[in-house]
C-alpha cells in the first residue's frame, strides 16, 4: 500500500495529536447518521405506544359504561316484570272470586261485582307507594304530608323511607323492598273499548248497519261534534267502518254501499299490499285499514281494542263509549244520552252492576227505551286486561305493556307482549 504524503497525516491528526485512518473517520460519520435514525425511531414508537394505549383506555371505559349500562337495562326489565306478575297474582285472586258462588252472593247483597272489585281496588301501584305502605303499616297518621306529596307527584319517596324499606318494616324483616330502582305499573281491562276483531264472527248474510259491532262503532262516531269533524274530512262513517269488517272476515267482496273488490283499496297504493282476512294481531295494524292511517285512528285509538270477547263492561267503559252506546241502541240525542251518563256516573259511586239485565232495566226505569240486541253487546265484568309496567334504574327506563286473558285460565294467558 502506498503511504500517503506527510502534510496529508498532518491533516489527518485529532486534537491529541494521535492520527486516525481516512476509514475510521468515515465509520465515525456513519454511526451519527444512524444515531439521529434511532431516535426517530425511538419518538415514532413513543407516538405509536401513546395512541395504542389512549385507544385502549377509551375502548375500555365505553365498555365499562356499556357494561353497567346493560345491567341498569337488565335491573330495569326485572323491576318492570315485578309490576306485571304482582297483577298476575291480583288478576289470578280475581279469578278466584269471580268463579265463588258464595262470593257471588255476598257480591250481590252488598253490591259489589265481585268479578272486578279486586282489580279494581288496585288500579296503580308502585315501588315507592309499597314502600311507604310497609314502613308506615299503611297507618295515614305516620305519613309526613311531604312524603304524601311526592309520592303523588312522582311516585318516589325520600331516601329516609326508602332505606327504612330496604332493612325491614312492619310486614317483613327479611328486606322484601331491598332493591335499587323503581317500578310503577297500572292496569286497565280491553273490555271497557270496542273489540274491532267481533267483525271477523260477522254473517255475511247480514247488513253491515244490523251488526252490533257496527252500531256501537258508529254510535261512538257520532254526534254534532263528531258529524263536523268527519264531514269536514270528507268521511263516509259506514265505509270506513266496512274496510275494518273486511279487513277481518273471510270473503273479498267490500260490504260498504260502494260493493267490489276489497283490494282495490290497497292495489293502488305506492307499495300495495292484500287485506289480512284474519283477525287483528295488534290494535296499531288498524292503521293498515284505508280510512284508519291517521287522524281517525288517533281520535278513537283509546276506545277500541283487537282482544276481549267482544262486549262492553258497562261497569268500567268510559262516558263515549257509554254515550255511544246509547246513541246506537237507545236512539237518545246527544243531551239525554250525557244526562243518562251523569247519572249512570252517580250509580256507580254506590254500586255496580251485577248483571245486562240490572243495567238495561236501569235505563228503563228512566224512561230510556233500549232495543233488545243491546244485551248482546254489553257485559258486567272483564276477562282481559293490558298492564303496563315500567321500571327505572338510574337513567334507564325499560317499559312492559303485557295484555293477560282470564276468560278460560286462573293463572292467565299472555296474549301480548312488548318492552320498551
Amino acid at each position: 500500500m502506498t503511504s500517503l504524503p506527510a502534510r496529508a497525516w498532518r491533516f489527518l491528526v485529532q486534537p491529541r495529536g494521535r492520527p486516525v485512518h481516512p476509514f475510521h473517520r468515515l465509520a465515525h460519520r456513519a454511526r451519527g447518521s444512524r444515531s439521529g435514525v434511532a431516535l426517530v425511531v425511538v419518538i415514532a414508537s413513543i407516538v405509536v405506544m401513546t395512541t395504542v394505549v389512549s385507544e385502549m383506555a377509551f375502548q375500555v371505559r365505553v365498555r365499562f359504561l356499556l357494561s353497567g349500562h346493560q345491567l341498569q337495562q337488565a335491573q330495569a326489565y326485572w323491576l318492570a316484570c315485578t309490576g306485571v306478575n304482582i297483577y298476575r297474582l291480583i288478576l289470578t285472586g280475581n279469578y278466584q272470586l269471580k268463579q265463588s258462588s258464595v262470593m257471588q252472593t255476598v257480591g250481590q247483597a252488598t253490591g259489589v261485582n265481585m268479578g272486578d272489585a279486586l282489580w279494581q281496588a288496585v288500579p296503580f301501584l308502585s315501588s315507592g307507594l309499597m314502600r311507604m305502605v310497609f314502613v308506615s303499616g299503611g297507618s295515614a297518621d305516620e305519613l309526613d304530608e311531604q312524603d304524601a306529596q311526592e309520592l303523588r307527584t312522582r311516585g318516589t319517596v325520600s331516601e329516609e323511607i326508602a332505606e327504612a324499606s330496604r332493612e325491614k318494616s312492619r310486614f317483613s324483616d327479611e328486606g322484601f323492598l331491598d332493591f335499587e330502582g323503581d317500578f310503577s305499573a297500572q292496569i286497565v281491562d280491553e273490555e271497557r273499548k270496542i273489540n274491532v276483531n267481533a267483525f271477523a264472527r260477522r254473517g255475511t248474510a247480514t247488513a253491515l248497519q244490523e251488526n252490533v259491532t257496527a252500531q256501537a262503532l258508529y254510535g261512538l262516531m257520532s254526534g254534532i261534534e263528531n258529524d263536523q269533524w268527519f264531514y269536514d274530512r270528507n268521511i263516509d262513517r259506514w265505509e270506513i267502518i266496512a274496510n275494518l269488517a273486511d279487513w277481518v272476515d273471510a270473503d273479498t267482496t267490500r260490504c260498504g254501499l260502494e260493493g267490489g273488490y276489497e283490494d282495490d283499496l290497497y292495489n293502488r297504493l305506492e307499495d300495495p299490499y292484500l287485506s289480512k282476512n284474519a283477525s287483528f294481531d295488534t290494535k296499531d295494524e288498524i292503521r293498515l285499514v284505508a280510512g284508519w292511517e291517521g287522524e281517525v285512528f288517533d281520535r278513537y285509538e283509546d276506545r277500541l281494542t283487537v282482544w276481549g270477547s267482544g262486549k262492553i263492561n258497562v261497569n268500567t267503559a268510559d262516558r263515549e263509549v257509554l254515550v255511544g252506546l246509547l246513541r246506537a241502541y237507545a236512539s237518545t240525542s246527544d243531551d239525554l244520552a250525557n244526562t243518562m251518563v251523569d247519572l249512570l256516573d252517580q250509580y256507580a259511586m254506590v254500586t255496580s252492576f251485577q248483571s245486562t239485565k240490572d243495567f238495561t232495566s236501569y235505563l228503563e226505569a228512566q224512561g230510556i227505551q233500549v232495543s233488545d240486541e243491546l244485551k248482546n253487546v254489553i257485559t258486567t265484568s272483564s276477562s282481559v286486561f293490558t298492564v303496563t309496567s315500567m321500571g327505572v334504574v338510574g337513567t334507564t327506563t325499560v317499559t312492559l305493556t303485557a295484555v293477560l286473558d282470564y276468560s278460560s285460565s286462573p293463572l292467565g294467558i299472555t296474549k301480548y307482549w312488548r318492552v320498551d
